[in-house]
C-alpha cells in the first residue's frame, strides 16, 4: 500500500517543535490540503448519509452512490466526515491558529512564544515556543507527541 509522503521528510516530534518555529506553517498546510480534498468533494456532494438498509454512503442532495461499506459502523464514520463536516472543522481550526499567534522574541532557547498563553508579567510574550493548544492541534493533524526517546532541538 502507497502511502502518501506529507509534512517534513524526517520524522518530527512534538517536543522538537515546541522550540521550533513553523508549527503554524505546518498546521494551515495540512489544513489547506484537507481543505483542498473536501472542496473537490463538496461541488459534487458535500452533505452524506449512510442507508443501513443497502450500506452505501449516499449523497444528501441526489442520492448519487458515494461509497458501499460492508464493515459495520463505517458508513456512519464517513456520514459523520463528510466534506462539508471536514469543512467546518479546518475553518474552526483557523480561528484556533489564528487565537494563538506567536511573536519573535529576542534571545533565549526558542527565540518566540504564543502571545496568547506567553505572557509575562511585564506584558511581552515570554520566549517558551509553541504554546499547548497549538501542540494539541498540531497532534489532531498527525504530529506524533513526544516520548522519552524523543531528544528537544535547540536551534541556535
Amino acid at each position: 500500500m502507497a502511502r502518501r509522503a506529507r509534512g517534513p521528510k524526517e520524522l518530527v516530534t512534538v517536543a522538537e517543535y515546541d522550540v521550533t518555529p513553523g508549527l503554524h506553517e505546518w498546521i494551515e498546510g495540512e489544513i489547506q490540503r484537507r481543505e483542498q480534498t473536501s472542496r473537490d468533494h463538496q461541488q459534487a456532494c458535500g452533505a452524506w448519509e449512510y442507508d443501513d438498509c443497502v450500506r452505501e454512503v449516499r449523497d444528501r442532495l441526489n442520492s448519487g452512490t458515494v461509497a458501499t461499506v460492508y464493515r459495520k459502523g463505517a458508513g456512519d464514520f464517513m456520514a459523520l466526515n463528510d466534506p462539508d463536516d471536514a469543512l467546518r472543522r479546518c475553518a474552526a481550526d483557523r480561528k484556533i491558529l489564528a487565537a494563538h499567534p506567536y511573536s519573535t522574541v529576542a534571545g533565549g532557547r526558542a527565540g518566540f512564544g504564543c502571545d496568547t498563553c506567553h505572557q509575562s508579567e511585564y506584558g511581552g510574550t515570554e520566549d517558551d515556543g509553541n504554546c499547548a493548544t497549538i501542540l494539541a492541534l498540531a497532534e489532531a493533524y498527525g504530529l506524533e507527541p513526544a516520548d522519552e526517546d524523543d531528544v528537544e532541538v535547540i536551534r541556535d
